[in-house]
């Protein structure tokens, strides 16, 4: 586990600075989490902080938790769900930090986007960090679930950050470099040419991009 979160946090340091970010797993009732105040990108077997699950820190007791931990112990919760990502990359946020970023949300412009961010993304109303944001999470990813009828792929927090969750780590990692993918070219273009709702439907039921998902 502390191997893979190691992993995990490199990959995600390059859409952080300094001490932002946090990434978590779960393994069992145990959750795993950065401790408040680590670099994703200097992370050590000494700046994971192991959460039980009643809620007793179990490791590094000098240490705290990520303030995120609410929301990390809410999206963990979800079956298939072993790992969660938050970052702030720079080309979401330019879209998050505007009035542009519910066409973002909903509309898609390439198949990759359709495959591995789904076929929308669940924007979230910016709250603030801890306890308020984990609330207006939990709103929106419930009635994202009911609306759309599956647990979103990618997360987006209005003038804040991006969450990815997946299975494994690769799922966390590739969801995040679509999205701010995708958000480069949804900026760097004049006149956006959406793909069509038939066209996403077609890619997220494509048998083959479910096998290439799996090799995640």
């Amino acid at each position: 586990m502390i191997e893979d979160l190691n992993e995990l946090a490199r990959s995600m340091s390059r859409y952080c600075v300094g001490m932002e970010g946090n990434v978590s797993g779960k393994v069992d009732n145990e959750i795993t989490i950065k401790a408040s105040g680590s670099k994703l990108d200097k992370m050590s077997f000494h700046d994971w902080v192991v959460i039980g699950g009643d809620g007793t820190q179990m490791s590094h007791p000098s240490k705290k938790p990520s303030m995120e931990l609410s929301f990390h112990t809410y999206l963990l919760g979800f079956e298939g769900v072993n790992y969660v990502a938050h970052t702030h990359p720079v080309n979401s946020l330019k879209i998050l930090c505007s009035n542009t970023c519910y066409t973002f949300s909903k509309d898609r412009i390439f198949p990759d986007q359709v495959v591995f961010n789904g076929g929308k993304s669940c924007l979230v109303s910016y709250a603030k960090p801890g306890e308020k944001l984990t609330l207006e999470i939990k709103k929106s990813v419930e009635l994202f679930i009911k609306t759309e009828g599956y647990f979103p792929k990618i997360i987006l927090l209005e003038n804040h950050g991006v969450i990815a969750c997946g299975k494994t780590i690769n799922e966390c990692i590739i969801a995040t470099d679509i999205c701010e993918k995708s958000a480069e070219i949804f900026s760097g273009v004049k006149t956006l040419k959406r793909l069509t709702t038939s066209e996403v439907e077609d890619l997220m039921t494509d048998e083959k991009e479910k096998h290439r998902i799996s090799l995640l």
